[in-house]
């Protein structure tokens, strides 16, 4: 190295010695068989349990008098307490210090009763429903000891928890049937649609079987039977006009000449007006079908005249009205 300067090289290998190799100094008298292994450094017993839980009841610090309010986070040490159990599950006592004041208290946990027991450090306040299930308990306690003197009112109480057995079931059942029914719900309506549009489908393939003169003969009988409700209908009105119009006279009742002569011409222009409009009507109203009979004329009777049921057939198709119908309605109207 010139002038004092140091390569590349050596720089680099510099760099990794101070980086790589700070504090691990080895002293002239250093022996590696004097040192403990890691194990031997931990300590030995059972070790607490450091978690983060909640508060699982309202308690009050006996050293600052302050309360910390039950799903308040603090930090607690666990441990199993040793020799005590109920029914095969451990008992765990938790140390935890108060969020105020900072002292120590300590509750475990209660199995029995599926509760916690404040130990030290602190007071539980009261809660109502501790009482309301010692109650309970005891309640049902006594039940069962009356049940196990007395053979009829354990019987008694068999038979009604039998019955309320039974309720119990069939109210879980119409349960069901509501889910299943309610869940089907959107099926059930698509069938129904389904089934309606089948109907309809089905319909309309019989009215398309029927012969297209069957399908005219059923038109033209539905178009004659709204063309005689209106028929009717019209003649209901005109006799309720003719009634009111003859009790208005009769109820006038004057002696004059010319009302009682003008009482007559009115009824019978009445009458003719009525007879023209019926005649309208049935010169509009076309038969649906026409019924031909055929007679085997006699011998030498070839150019005989047509029978009268013929002709009416005939003049009822050519739309002109019997000369006996309109005679008729002139002697009416007379």
């Amino acid at each position: 190295m010139a002038d004092g300067s140091m390569s590349s090289k050596f720089m680099k290998s510099a760099f990794v010695g101070w980086t790589m190799t700070a504090g691990t100094y080895y002293p002239p008298d250093f022996d590696a068989s004097k040192l403990m292994p890691v194990k031997a450094l931990k300590p030995k017993g059972q070790q607490m349990m450091n978690i983060r839980m909640m508060f699982p009841f309202t308690m009050v610090c006996d050293t600052c008098k302050e309360y910390n309010y039950t799903g308040t986070k603090f930090t607690a040490k666990t441990e199993m307490i040793k020799g005590e159990s109920y029914l095969g599950l451990k008992v765990y006592r938790f140390y935890g210090r108060c969020r105020h004041c900072w002292s120590e208290f300590t509750f475990k946990t209660d199995p029995k009763n599926s509760d916690y027991t404040m130990e030290s450090g602190g007071k539980r306040t009261y809660e109502a429903w501790k009482d309301a299930d010692a109650v309970e308990s005891q309640l049902k306690q006594e039940k069962e000891q009356e049940a196990a003197q007395d053979q009829m009112k354990a019987l008694e109480q068999k038979a009604v928890d039998v019955q309320s057995e039974m309720q119990r079931l069939e109210d879980l059942d119409a349960i069901r049937t509501l889910n299943k029914r309610l869940g089907n719900r959107d099926q059930s309506i698509q069938e129904a649609l389904d089934y309606l549009f089948q109907q309809e489908g089905q319909k309309e393939a019989q009215q398309e079987k029927l012969p297209q003169v069957d399908m005219d003969e059923l038109k033209s009988f539905q178009e004659a039977q709204e063309e005689r409700k209106r028929k009717l209908l019209d003649d209901e009105i005109e006799a309720g006009t003719a009634a009111s119009a003859a009790s208005s006279t009769a109820a006038s009742g004057s002696p004059d000449s010319e009302a009682a002569s003008s009482s007559p011409a009115a009824g019978s222009a009445i009458l003719s007006a009525v007879a023209e409009r019926v005649s309208a009507q049935a010169n509009k109203a076309k038969p649906k079908f026409t019924v031909k009979v055929k007679r085997k004329a006699p011998d030498g009777e070839s150019g005989a005249e047509a029978p009268a049921e013929k002709r009416a057939c005939s003049d009822a198709s050519s739309g002109q009205k019997p000369a006996e119908s309109k005679s008729s309605v002139e002697a009416g109207a007379k």
